[in-house]
């Protein structure tokens, strides 16, 4: 079964059909924010990572996220990712806007950043984690937000 969707001739897609209220579904991703240190942890169970980089694969998307009443030591928990393709950038721009996180960029840097969520998300013990952050990877912008990949405890 594929965990993308079609969202009408607008060529937007969404994750599988209301997976962020599944709970211990197989399928669920969160993004926890830090106003201090501007620190992005988007965590998921291993098929809503692998489902959320074949998402980045598109034009453009959102995704609903998996609320976290206790987000420590992150301060809130975001409630949407939006991303869209930008033939203008040649990078990917990670922002956090309110209860967004923005995903822009050239198509290549969001390929790129959609293989490190899968070589992560495929490889991974369930214990480790990854930073994807500028200057670290140079397809990140480095206006973008410090972001961390792992998996949900």
């Amino acid at each position: 079964m594929d965990p993308t969707e079609a969202d009408g001739p607008t060529g937007r897609s969404r994750l599988g059909d209301r997976y962020d209220q599944q709970v211990g579904g197989d399928v669920m991703l969160q993004v926890l924010y830090s106003g201090e240190t501007r620190e992005l942890e988007l965590s998921g169970t291993r098929q809503g990572l692998l489902a959320f980089r074949q998402l980045l694969r598109g034009k453009a998307g959102s995704c609903d996220l998996s609320e976290n009443r206790r987000p420590f030591p992150y301060e809130r928990s975001l409630s949407e990712i939006l991303f869209q393709e930008d033939p203008e950038r040649a990078t990917v721009s990670i922002v956090t806007e309110a209860q967004i996180l923005r995903i822009q960029g050239a198509r290549e840097a969001l390929d790129l950043l959609a293989d490190n969520i899968e070589g992560f998300a495929s490889e991974a013990d369930a214990s480790d984690h990854c930073h994807v952050d500028s200057p670290t990877y140079d397809y990140i912008a480095p206006e973008s937000d410090p972001l961390v990949i792992a998996f949900m405890k």
